[in-house]
């Protein structure tokens, strides 16, 4: 609002609340996990798993885990924004912004006392309550001071200073308590359970950053045709230690807007046509708090004292970094924007390039010789090296309105990506990735290569009888002898053995091509939007599959090999001692895909019927995501990825990505 011609005031605020519950989705043992390897023999109604054997002791009957799951979760959220804007003084503007987001959590977690079966991880001797409280805040302050100007009527130029100022802050309470009455949830609290000693337990977390930046830009136009840009930071975070927690980032931009030459005719086939190039520095802190300290964590118990009691100890946990410091993104981009036939059609072109420094990456694997093994230790986080990304990117949009009746509006973008690692720091490569239990860890970063890169043994089909067994070099080295049946791996490094030596590059998770498509048109009252998207060129993992001999299996095992001739493909399938569990390109597939990420149709009642009851707009709307995805990769969800830099294009298997529907209203008044 307008306070003054000088002074203007702007509001916004926002309430939520929400109560939910939640299953044990993403994990080992979750559920989903859980109905892909339980063994589809087994009657749905067997709760206790006694007498199943070669299950794997996380494996249970999904549906009496979900019978057995109770918590609720209650969170309010309240946020908001305070802006004022004032002109005090002529060509000056200073604006300063508030912003905050505060919400409390209550949640209450009920464990049953149940019998999965002998063995089972999830088999509880006791029932147990949780009750936690948790509030988390954020608050960020933002004061810009702007002097804008035209000299004659040639040269435009605006100077801007300002400053930000960012706080995260929150803190959790938790108890617990066995022994819950009636072994119920509705009793399930802590006033009326009866747990005592060891039985009860509480624990506690609190954390908060800061972040503070400082910067200025100044910006030149001369006839709106030759543009000029340059910009400083200066940002400083608690994430680094006192030596490493200020950086400063300059960029500058240049543009050409040769449309508004006057040699160019607007009004013929092209209408706007623009060049521009950048270069910039941005700054990246986003790892876990106090990377640059040796934190205090949970350690075993221990018996002190005449009395003989457990007493709770502390010892160093994460391993500390005092080094630690910015990551830095250089980006160069140089580029052209034009449109045309009336501006109908708009085009952009790019050509990038990333290197980004100092790569910050987490939980980076060390030897246990430096205590990460111990309870609640933990690996450090570093500046593992640089990664360049280059690449080209292309847009093209086409919009229209035909009529009052009906409009359309169209785009579509592509991108092409080039990742290769440039430096690591301190060593040869650095490892990541999981993959089944006790197994090297199967992604790199290493000079050369994309980052994250597959990192296993190559299969050469199967061996079909016992000839070829024995005119193969031996494979014993991966935990067993062959046998027909069993994959058959290269030597490549032709030694005459099957080792580690043997392992080489299989695979990049990162796409090399990426696509976009909208689609929306407007007919009278009704309108029509949808969202596609693609990858193409990435490889992905699966590693959701079980070794134990009972599980269920994936579908391809129908197409096993059986004897000679029958398969050079899929391996035998046994409950003996085999190295088809190791990792190589027998897991890996291709993760290219096309999704239709959303269609959504509306229809708004017109206004005439509308304004007679005070409301401005009133529009019923439907609304599906995921609605369709076209891929060969077998799993589940070719998105699917454990997020890590080393690591990624991993799929866990662990929940698929739901497909949603949802009716709506929209109403303005």
């Amino acid at each position: 609002a307008d306070l003054t011609d000088k002074l203007n005031l702007q509001t916004k605020l926002f309430y939520n609340s929400t109560e939910s519950s939640t299953v044990n989705s993403f994990s080992l043992g979750s559920v989903l996990f859980n109905a892909a390897n339980i063994a589809p023999t087994i009657d749905p109604s067997v709760s206790n798993l006694d007498g199943q054997i070669n299950l794997g002791n996380e494996v249970v009957n999904p549906l009496t885990q979900l019978d057995n799951t109770y918590n609720k979760y209650i969170t309010n959220r309240l946020s908001g924004t305070v802006q004022a804007s004032l002109d005090y003084a002529r060509n000056l503007n200073l604006q300063a912004r508030i912003g905050f987001n505060t919400s409390n959590t209550k949640n209450r977690d009920f464990t049953p006392l149940f019998n999965y079966g002998t063995g089972k991880i999830y088999t509880n001797a006791n029932s147990s309550v949780t009750l936690g409280k948790i509030n988390d805040n954020d608050y960020t302050f933002d004061l810009f001071n702007t002097y804008e100007n035209t000299f004659g009527d040639d040269h435009d130029v605006t100077f801007l200073i300002g400053m930000t100022a960012y706080e995260t802050n929150g803190e959790g309470l938790y108890g617990s308590r066995t022994g819950v009455q009636a072994n119920s949830w509705e009793f399930a609290d802590l006033s009326s359970a009866n747990g005592t000693g060891e039985e009860q337990t509480n624990s506690s977390y609190a954390y908060k950053l800061r972040r503070l930046s400082y910067f200025g830009r100044i910006q030149y136009a001369f006839q709106d045709k030759y543009l000029l840009s340059a910009m400083l930071r200066r940002d400083s975070s608690t994430k680094f230690g006192p030596n490493n927690r200020v950086a400063y980032f300059p960029s500058a931009t240049a543009g050409w807007v040769i449309s508004e030459e006057n040699f160019f005719n607007e009004d013929g086939f092209l209408n706007f046509l623009k060049l521009r190039g950048s270069y910039g520095i941005l700054g990246n802190d986003q790892i876990p708090d106090f990377g640059y300290l040796a934190l205090l964590g949970g350690e075993a118990t221990y018996v002190l004292g005449q009395d003989q009691l457990l007493v709770n100890g502390r010892a160093l946990g994460q391993l500390a970094n005092p080094d630690l410091q910015w990551e830095e993104a250089k980006k160069f981009d140089v580029g052209l924007d034009a449109n045309f036939l009336n501006s109908k059609f708009e085009f952009t072109v790019d050509y990038f390039i990333n290197n980004r420094d100092n790569l910050l990456i987490s939980n980076i694997p060390v030897s246990g010789i430096y205590g990460v093994g111990a309870p609640a230790s933990g690996s450090p986080t570093i500046n593992a090296g640089s990664v360049r990304n280059s690449g080209w990117e292309f847009a093209l949009s086409y919009s229209n309105n035909f009529s009052d009746d009906f409009s359309f509006n169209t785009s579509f973008n592509i991108s092409t990506l080039e990742n290769e690692v440039t430096q690591v720091n301190g060593t040869e490569f650095i490892e990541g990735g999981n993959f089944g239990v006790g197994q090297p860890l199967i992604s790199r970063m290493e000079e050369g290569k994309p980052i994250g890169y597959f990192y296993g043994y190559q299969t050469d089909g199967i061996f079909q009888t016992q000839a070829e067994v024995d005119a193969h070099p031996s494979q014993l080295a991966l935990g067993a002898e062959a046998m027909p049946g069993d994959i058959r791996y290269k030597d490549l490094n032709g030694d005459g053995v099957i080792d580690n030596k043997d392992r080489t590059d299989l695979g990049n998770p990162i796409p090399k091509v990426t696509l976009g498509f909208n689609l929306g048109f407007n007919f009278k009252n009704f309108d029509f939007a949808t969202y596609m998207f693609s990858n193409l060129g990435n490889d992905i993992v699966r590693n959701y599959e079980r070794d134990q001999p009972n599980v269920n299996k994936m579908s391809y095992v129908l197409d096993r090999w059986t004897g000679a001739g029958t398969s050079n493909t899929v391996p035998r399938v046994t409950t003996a001692a085999t190295a088809n569990k190791v990792f190589s390109d027998f897991y890996i597939e291709d993760g290219s895909f096309a999704r239709i990420q959303t269609v959504s149709l509306g229809y708004t009642i017109p206004s005439e019927f509308t304004q007679k009851v005070s409301i401005d707009k009133f529009r019923i709307y439907g609304k599906v995501d995921n609605v369709y995805t076209f891929t060969e990769y077998s799993g589940y969800d070719p998105t699917a990825s454990t997020g890590a830099p080393i690591g990624g294009g991993i799929d866990l298997g662990f929940y698929p990505l739901p497909r949603t529907y949802m009716l709506g209203v929209n109403l303005e008044f």
